[in-house]
């Protein structure tokens, strides 16, 4: 999968005016063959219960090399990348495709969000290029849930409640940074509405939820 051509259709999808050079950079950009780095790094790029994006790479950086063919916050990024690709070989079920756009959207919005009310934006251009790994390792785990019991589950109750803590934050972070002083403010509460929205209306069960929460409390 191209995720560059991916991420930038989705991001048109819902209108939003995200930078482009956040985007992450596709597998010909990048120089690297994922074959080759899978059987360069087996210890990193395992197919038996693989590890979250962020444990992966600290194995990696404990293994020699790795540092070398990954250097810097630019190598992250491009580690992230394929180890999303590597991810997504092991995401095949139909079940799974058809959650793969949605996981990402909800990344996406809540990226967007936390970037919008922070006066720092290189963690969140970062976290652009990233989160694509991390809803791949939560479709890989999704696949050992049984199906249906995603549907059991009444969520409304609790999406209220997690959208509601995100309007708090962007309640509390306005007043603490006086963003309403800053000259794009009515404009970022306008996109910051229509991401909420997008969120609202992508979270249809309890794994798209929980997907949801454990991103937005992990690294936000």
């Amino acid at each position: 999968m191209n995720y560059k051509i991916l991420i930038l259709s989705l991001f048109i999808s819902i209108q939003t005016s995200i930078s482009l050079n956040a985007q992450v950079v596709n597998q010909d950009e990048i120089g690297y063959d994922i074959s080759t780095m899978e059987e360069k790094y087996p210890e990193v790029f395992t197919t038996i219960k693989p590890q979250n994006p962020d444990t992966a790479y600290e194995i990696g950086k404990r293994t020699q090399g790795f540092l070398q063919d990954f250097i810097g916050e630019n190598g992250k990024a491009q580690f992230y990348l394929i180890y999303a690709q590597h991810l997504q070989k092991l995401n095949q079920s139909e079940q799974i495709t058809a959650y793969r756009p949605k996981v990402i959207l909800l990344l996406q919005s809540i990226n967007r969000i936390n970037q919008l009310i922070d006066t720092k934006v290189a963690y969140y251009d970062q976290m652009q290029s990233l989160l694509v790994a991390y809803a791949e390792h939560a479709l890989f785990e999704a696949q050992s849930i049984d199906p249906s019991k995603f549907e059991k589950v009444d969520v409304n109750k609790q999406k209220k409640l997690f959208i509601k803590s995100i309007q708090q934050k962007v309640k509390t972070k306005n007043q603490q940074l006086n963003l309403n002083t800053f000259p794009n403010y009515n404009k970022n509460q306008e996109i910051i509405e229509q991401e909420i929205k997008s969120i609202e209306n992508l979270i249809s069960d309890t794994f798209l939820l929980k997907s949801a929460q454990i991103f937005h409390y992990t690294y936000y």
